[in-house]
């Protein structure tokens, strides 16, 4: 017998809040809670082993930006700063290029906009811990944080710092090339006669040499 929950009431209750905004209180204090104050930022120095930022490095990761992406407090979409990048790409290149020289990723741009979504089907929504939340950061600096995760890539693969069979995070790899070195491992292993196993959760799948 399957027993399914109850659809979300259009205004849901929680203890303690009963109009908008106690409720909107209880719910940020729950996904938000106090944190001490920022320090202020000691003083930034160009660092001179940093490479400039080339136009190829700003227009790769916005690419794969989707346009309708919702935005966050800046309101600008992805659609705004593709056609920018496309016309003028020196307008974006003198606006992200002090960012990677003094490698900082200033407060202000760490904003967001919080949307509260119920779980769906929930016996009753008298928690916030029966929501969950969606954060629209402001797209510049999501921009920003690519480019960042790109050079920080770069670094980790000159370095050797990644596994060789490392899939996850890298882009042109995925679960299919995850597959696929699982499967090319299994196979030699069995051109010896020995029997195989791995190990997935929650269970364990044996394969003998002449599956």
């Amino acid at each position: 017998m399957i027993a399914f929950g109850r659809a979300p009431p259009s205004f849901p209750s929680l203890p303690g809040a009963e109009t908008h905004q106690p409720m909107n209180k209880v719910r940020l204090d729950h996904f938000f809670p106090p944190k001490p104050a920022f320090s202020s930022p000691p003083r930034l120095r160009p660092h001179g082993a940093a490479p400039p930022l080339t136009a190829e490095e700003i227009s790769t990761p916005l690419s794969k930006c989707s346009p309708t992406s919702a935005p966050g407090p800046d309101g600008v979409p992805y659609s705004t700063w593709k056609p920018v990048d496309k016309i003028n790409p020196v307008i974006l290149l003198n606006l992200l290029s002090p960012f990677i020289c003094l490698g900082y990723h200033p407060a202000s741009l760490k904003g967001s906009n919080a949307i509260v979504l119920d779980k769906p089907w929930k016996p009753s929504y008298e928690s916030p811990s029966l929501f969950r939340i969606i954060v629209l950061m402001p797209t510049f600096s999501k921009i920003v944080q690519r480019i960042f995760a790109a050079c920080i890539l770069q670094a980790a693969r000159a370095k050797g710092l990644l596994h060789p069979n490392q899939c996850g995070s890298i882009p042109g790899l995925g679960k299919y090339d995850t597959c696929l070195t699982l499967s090319n491992d299994l196979k030699i292993v069995q051109r010896t006669r020995l029997k195989v196993s791995y190990f997935t959760s929650p269970r364990c799948t044996s394969v003998s040499p002449g599956d």
